[in-house]
């Protein structure tokens, strides 16, 4: 019970909550990032609104100074948003190391996610168990919420980005839904992609982002994936596009489950 108000009373306060998870997860920082005060200080402020471990949100802030370094022309896009930590440590590296002018895109249903289907084998007990008059994917063509992953609505999103991290407004393009609506949809708005990040667990949702978006991602433009790792459906839909597209890009990892390469 004691443990449970301090972490109740830590919640309420945000610069409590960002020093308790940065002193919690510092021995996961990366030993070289350790001497780069601006990418911790960057990593700080987007605490707690991330579940993202340390490797990746490093790994997210060196990918926008990369493309910003190297000139590249293009928008970066984030399929699966959560509370928009991680988008706001893209924006940060972004203001930090200055580029071509960007947007940055944040797809995402704000109700958490879909149900998963038969191709998303590790979950499908759990889910049946806990949504027992829900269908999977397969035999409901109808996307419904099921709880999980749910995170703070998209206003609340915009108020941490633009009123807590101090961005500007205009910077950010929200695309609310599930991505088989809206990722297709958004094609008239999105031109070219430096930096494609796809968060969206299971396999229908990597698939739609990967088969609509990657040709927008120009050449050498990051691809970071997410749940690779994690999930047998994200990793099955990342390896058909790769063999379908004929392309054998060269893959490295954040950690165990996050993998991210440029588009060859």
């Amino acid at each position: 019970m004691a443990d449970a108000g301090l972490r109740a009373l830590v919640k309420k306060s945000l610069l409590l909550h960002r020093s308790y998870k940065m002193l919690r997860d510092a021995r996961n920082i990366p030993a070289k990032k350790l001497f780069r005060p601006a990418q911790i200080q960057a990593v700080y402020k987007v605490l707690p609104n991330t579940m993202l471990p340390m490797p990746r949100l490093f790994d997210a802030y060196e990918a926008v100074t990369s493309i910003n370094s190297e000139g590249l022309a293009g928008d970066i896009v984030e399929c699966g948003v959560w509370n928009g930590g991680c988008v706001g440590l893209m924006a940060i590296a972004n203001s930090n190391h200055p580029g071509p002018h960007r947007r940055f895109h944040l797809f995402d249903s704000f109700e958490g996610l879909p149900q998963p289907s038969s191709h998303d084998k590790e979950v499908i007990v759990d889910f049946e168990a806990r949504h027992p008059g829900v269908q999977m994917r397969d035999d409901d063509p109808e996307l419904i919420p099921i709880g999980a992953c749910a995170g703070i609505s998209q206003p609340a999103v915009e108020n941490f980005l633009v009123k807590k991290l101090g961005l500007a407004k205009e910077s950010f393009v929200f695309h609310v839904g599930w991505f088989q609506d809206t990722v297709p949809r958004s094609l008239s708005a999105i031109d070219q992609i430096a930096l494609l990040r796809i968060d969206g667990d299971w396999y229908d949702s990597t698939k739609v982002c990967l088969e609509t978006l990657y040709d927008r991602v120009v050449r050498d433009g990051f691809i970071i994936i997410d749940d690779y790792g994690t999930f047998s459906g994200c990793r099955k839909a990342v390896d058909e596009f790769f063999s379908k597209a004929g392309i054998a890009p060269l893959i490295r990892q954040s950690d165990q489950d996050c993998i991210y390469f440029r588009k060859p």
